[in-house]
């Protein structure tokens, strides 16, 4: 079992469950945390945040690893930059290079980023990158040590709540806002196309739950329009989607938010969080603290670049022995000194002989020499090199095997019939024409391809009437890479 907790104010929300690509939620745990102990995801009172901590496991018997922090703080700045296709570490060099203006002078700046939904017929690829000093990295460890949790993972609300929505509402809609509310905090995360664009926090003033306080909510809306008009996104808003309420009836809501210019319908959270309505319903009320149990790889965890190495303290309390020390070191280094210059002096007439060597004719012919051989070698080397990353640029492109298939006929018994038309290794793109007497079966099919992994996209084009009566669709299904080649 996974506990995964997160910060940001007075109310604090743990969850435990199953960690994985797809979280499974279990139980949640909302308790308040001493005030003043922790303001903005920061810890001001350590200790009394430590015996919080230690008090908040006992009482509910949660275990002491695999714990996830998740925060939500102005001190772990991100934004979404676009960077070429190159090695891990270069990219990460990259990243720094393009977020060197949120970091602080004398800090170290540790990075952790989602990489977002790509076309992969780009050579530029989208991130959502993210800074944390290592300071305030090894406070929260330090904290938590003190109450004998160790931590498995440190993320921001933004990457955590990124992973969550791309195995749930993203495969739901496509262009979508996201709202989440805790407390007098209302988040908002915009969706475009597929691709996580923009995420943003706003102070409510108004008391939870009141009127005022849902039109507060809704009037943030309008401020994400100007946003989507001020950055020429044209998409159309599908849904509005929100979480953190305690309301189970919304429908008021979406008159508000109406009001604003958005004339999208709105509903509560439900996909990706299990089948039990109840469950559902539970889980969203702490979507920021559950969005830690939807894993999406370790370069959303600041924790993979921490290293645990302390930087040695320059103050040492035995500061007489150590000018002593100092002494004999430097007098030592005075010996050696002066033993290096008289060897140095004996030395000079064999050093002459040896340059007369070097220069000799027939010596430096033998160095060009070699120099030739050694540049051969390398450009050989360069080819063989060139030749492998063909080669593995050759693995990636995914194959319409038996197999692929078979899936995609397997997919559709029992809902269409289907015909497997043109595939483009290059692009991943294979077109399918699925056919139906009744248009439910096709949209049920659909969806079944849509939680294929083997797919990273599935289009679909508008509806044909048959003159039998049955109904075709176009349908685009964009392959992951390798897929087909025996190891997917």
């Amino acid at each position: 079992m996974s506990v995964s907790i997160f910060l940001n104010n007075t109310k604090v929300q743990i969850v435990t469950g199953r960690k994985g690509k797809k979280g499974v939620f279990e139980r949640a745990i909302k308790v308040d945390a001493p005030e003043g102990s922790i303001i903005n995801g920061i810890i001001m009172e350590p200790e009394r945040f430590a015996d919080f901590l230690n008090h908040v496991w006992t009482a509910n018997n949660l275990p002491k690893k695999d714990v996830i922090l998740v925060v939500n703080s102005n001190k772990l700045p991100g934004r979404v930059i676009e960077i070429p296709a190159m090695s891990k570490q270069k990219s990460k060099e990259y990243m720094k290079r393009e977020l060197s203006d949120m970091m602080r002078d004398g800090e170290e700046m540790l990075i952790a980023y989602n990489e977002l939904a790509n076309d992969s017929g780009k050579k530029m690829k989208k991130m959502y990158v993210e800074l944390a000093s290592r300071e305030q990295i090894k406070d929260y460890m330090d904290i938590f040590g003190a109450a004998g949790i160790t931590l498995k993972s440190i993320q921001s609300a933004e990457g955590s709540i990124i992973g969550l929505l791309e195995q749930a509402t993203a495969k739901q809609y496509k262009t979508f806002v996201m709202q989440i509310t805790n407390e007098n905090i209302v988040s908002n995360i915009l969706w475009v196309n597929g691709v996580f664009n923009y995420f943003n926090s706003v102070r409510l003033f108004n008391e939870p739950g009141t009127e005022g306080y849902y039109e507060d909510c809704a009037r943030s809306l309008s401020n994400l329009k100007q946003f989507m008009a001020a950055n020429k996104i044209d998409a159309p808003i599908e849904k509005i989607v929100i979480a953190g309420t305690e309301r189970t009836d919304v429908s008021f809501y979406g008159s508000m938010v109406e009001t604003f210019g958005i004339g999208a319908n709105v509903e509560i959270m439900n996909y990706g969080l299990g089948d039990n309505p109840q469950t559902q319903f539970e889980a969203q009320k702490v979507i920021f603290a559950l969005g830690g149990l939807f894993d999406s790889g370790k370069d959303e965890n600041f924790l993979t670049n921490y290293s645990a190495k302390e930087k040695k303290s320059t103050v040492n309390p035995e500061l007489k022995k150590n000018i002593i020390t100092i002494a004999v070191v430097l007098a030592v280094m005075l010996i050696g000194f002066l033993t290096a210059l008289f060897l140095k002096i004996q030395r000079q007439k064999k050093y002459d002989e040896l340059k007369e060597y070097n220069e000799n004719p027939a010596i430096v012919s033998q160095a060009m020499l070699f120099d030739t051989f050694s540049a051969k070698r390398d450009k050989l080397a360069a080819q063989s090199n060139s030749i492998d990353n063909m080669l593995n640029t050759i693995e990636t492109y995914p194959v319409l095997s038996d197999e692929v298939i078979n899936i995609l006929q397997d997919t559709a018994k029992g809902y269409a019939q289907i015909e497997i038309g043109n595939f483009s290794a290059d692009s991943g793109i294979v077109n399918v024409t699925a056919k139906a007497k009744d248009v439910e079966k096709i949209n049920e099919y659909i969806k079944r391809l849509e939680e294929k992994e083997i797919f990273n996209s599935v289009k679909y084009s508008g509806y044909t009437m048959n003159q039998d009566g049955t109904w075709t669709i176009n349908v685009i299904c964009t392959f992951a890479e390798g897929v087909g080649r025996g190891d997917k």
